[in-house]
C-alpha cells in the first residue's frame, strides 16, 4: 500500500491549504518527510495525526509557536499547565475586550456630537491604531519585542497626512485584491515601514535586513510595483491619493508581474516566501547561467534604454559576457553578498565588484561594527545613517536630513556636525561616502526579485523563460522594464 503523500494529496488528506503547509514547514512545525528529485515535497501518512493536532490546536486559539510547543510534548502535566495558561490569558483578553468597546462607544459618542475629545480618548485612538499595526504583525509572524517597539516609534512620528496615505494604500491594496491585480513589492523609504509590512503592501519584514522603518515617516513619496498590463486602475488611485495628501504615491509598471500571473496559470499559484533565502538553489541560481534573472542579464532593449544609441548600446554590452563569466565562478553565500554586488553595480564601482567574492570580512574595521555584512564597505545609506547617529548622539531622522544636505550641497553649512566625530577615520569614511552611498531598501526589494526568479528558473525553468519569451515577443519590451516618460508619454509609468 502507497505510504507517501504529494502536497496535493496531503492537503486533501488533511484539509490543510497548500499555503498553510508551506509555512508550517518554514516554522518547522510540520515538516516533509522528504523531497523527490523533483524538489517536491512528500509526507508520509503517519504525518496526517501530526496535522490533526495542529488543526486543534489552532481551533483552541493557540499561536504557531506555542503549536510548535505542544507537539513536543509529551508529558500531560506540561500540557495541562500550557491549557491553563492559555484559560487565563483567554479570560484576561475577554475582560480587555469589554473596557475597549465600552471606551470606543464613548469616543464614538463624542465624535458624533462634535465634542472635542479628551486627552484620555486621544490616547485611545492612538493605542488602536498601534494595537491593529501591532495585530497585523503577529498574522505577518513577528512577534518580536523590537519590532513592535520600533513600529510604535515609527507611528509616534506620522502626521495627519501620513496617516491618510497609509489609509489610502489600504484600500489601493483591497481593490488590487478584488480585481486579481497583482502589487509588490513596494520599494523606496516605504520598503521599511513595519506598519505597511504588517498591512501586506511589502512582503519582506524591514527589521530583518536592517532596514529603518523610521525613516518612512519623513519621506515624501511612496512607490509600488503593479502589473504592466492593468496599471491604469491603480495608477489612477495613486494620482488621487497624490492630490490628497501632497505626496508622490507612484504606481510602477512591473511586467515581471505579469509574467508570475501568466506562469501560474500554468503551474499554479506560487508561494516563494516558503523558500529560504539560503536556499543553494537561489544562491547558485546565477552559476547556473543569468538568462532570465531580474537585474543580470542584458537584452538589446534594457530598461528606459531601448531608443539609445547603438554606441552606447555596444559600450554596456561588456556587462553581458563578463557578468555571465563572473557568476559562473562566483555564487552568493546569502542575500546581502547579492545586495552589496548590485550596490557596487549601480554606484559603477566596477573593482570593488569583481574583487568583492575575495574580500575578507576581517576588512571590517572594529569601530565600524555597522559594516560588518558589507566586508567593511561603506556602501549603503541605512548603514551611514545608523554611523552618524551613533558617533554623534543624533537620532536616525536628524543624521538622514544630514546626509540629504551635504550629498546635494558641497558647502551645506551641515558638514560642521561631522567635525563632532571624535574618530578621524570614521569621520574620514562619512565625507568620503557622503555622495556614494545606495539605498538599502532598494537594494533589499531587488534581492526579493531575483529571488522569484531564480525560484522560477531552478524549479520550472522551461514553462518560466517561454512565459518571459512570449511577454517581450507581444511588448517589444525586456521584461524588468518598469517604464519611462518619453516625449509622447507612451512608457509612461503611471495611468
Amino acid at each position: 500500500m502507497k505510504n507517501w503523500l504529494t502536497i496535493s494529496e496531503f492537503g486533501e488528506r488533511t484539509g490543510l491549504s497548500i499555503k498553510a503547509l508551506r509555512l508550517y514547514e518554514e516554522r518547522e512545525i510540520l515538516i516533509p518527510h522528504t523531497r523527490s528529485e523533483s524538489r517536491y515535497r512528500v509526507y508520509t501518512t503517519e504525518q496526517v495525526s501530526a496535522a490533526e493536532r495542529i488543526m486543534h490546536y489552532k481551533h483552541l486559539g493557540f499561536s504557531l509557536e506555542q503549536i510548535k510547543t505542544l507537539l513536543r510534548e509529551t508529558n500531560e502535566q506540561s500540557l495541562q499547565g500550557l491549557l491553563e495558561a492559555r484559560l487565563t490569558e483567554s479570560r484576561k483578553s475577554f475582560s480587555q475586550m469589554r473596557l475597549q468597546i465600552e471606551s470606543l462607544e464613548s469616543i464614538l459618542a463624542s465624535l458624533k456630537q462634535d465634542k472635542e475629545l479628551s486627552e484620555i480618548e486621544r490616547n485611545q485612538v492612538m493605542e488602536n491604531i498601534l494595537e491593529n499595526s501591532e495585530n497585523n504583525l503577529k498574522r505577518r509572524g513577528v512577534i518580536d519585542d523590537r519590532a513592535f517597539l520600533q513600529m510604535r516609534e515609527e507611528i509616534s512620528l506620522y502626521t495627519n497626512e501620513k496617516k491618510q496615505i497609509i489609509a489610502g494604500v489600504r484600500e489601493i491594496m483591497e481593490y488590487a485584491k478584488r480585481e486579481n491585480i497583482l502589487l509588490g513589492p513596494g520599494r523606496g523609504n516605504s520598503a521599511g515601514s513595519l506598519v505597511l509590512f504588517g498591512e501586506g503592501y511589502s512582503k519582506i519584514n524591514p527589521m530583518n535586513y536592517g532596514l529603518l522603518p523610521e525613516l518612512f515617516s519623513n519621506s515624501k513619496f511612496l512607490w509600488l510595483d503593479v502589473e504592466y498590463s492593468r496599471h491604469k486602475e491603480v495608477g489612477r488611485m495613486c494620482d488621487e491619493l497624490s492630490q490628497k495628501t501632497g505626496f508622490e504615491i507612484i504606481a510602477f509598471r512591473s511586467p515581471l508581474l505579469d509574467i508570475f500571473k501568466n506562469l501560474e496559470k500554468q503551474i499554479g499559484r506560487i508561494e516563494f516566501n516558503v523558500f529560504s533565502d539560503y536556499d543553494p538553489m537561489i544562491l547558485q541560481a546565477a552559476k547556473n547561467g543569468t538568462r532570465g534573472l531580474y537585474w543580470l542579464e542584458w537584452n538589446p532593449n534594457f530598461h528606459a534604454h531601448q531608443n539609445s544609441s547603438e554606441e552606447w548600446k555596444e559600450k554596456s554590452r561588456w556587462k553581458n559576457n563578463e557578468l555571465e563569466k563572473f557568476f559562473k565562478e562566483n555564487s552568493f553565500s546569502g542575500p546581502m553578498d547579492f545586495m552589496v554586488q548590485d550596490s557596487l553595480m549601480s554606484l559603477a564601482m566596477r573593482d570593488e565588484f569583481f574583487t568583492y567574492p575575495q574580500r575578507a570580512a576581517s576588512a571590517c574595521p572594529s569601530f565600524l561594527p555597522e559594516l560588518k555584512d558589507t566586508k567593511g564597505l561603506l556602501i549603503f545609506r541605512e548603514d551611514w545613517i545608523k554611523i552618524l547617529a551613533r558617533t554623534t548622539g543624533m537620532s536616525i531622522l536628524e543624521a538622514n536630513r544630514i546626509l540629504r544636505a551635504i550629498a546635494s550641497d558641497e558647502k551645506a553649512p551641515e558638514f560642521s556636525v561631522l567635525d563632532n566625530v571624535e574618530n578621524p577615520e570614521i569621520r574620514k569614511a562619512l565625507l568620503g561616502n557622503s555622495k556614494s552611498v545606495y539605498s538599502k531598501a532598494h537594494s533589499v526589494n531587488t534581492w526579493i526579485q531575483y529571488k522569484q526568479t531564480a525560484v522560477l528558473k531552478g524549479l520550472w525553468p522551461k514553462e518560466y523563460l517561454a512565459t518571459l519569451d512570449s511577454w517581450e515577443e507581444e511588448h517589444g519590451l525586456v521584461w524588468f522594464e518598469f517604464g519611462y516618460k518619453s516625449a509622447s508619454d507612451e512608457f509612461y509609468l503611471k495611468a
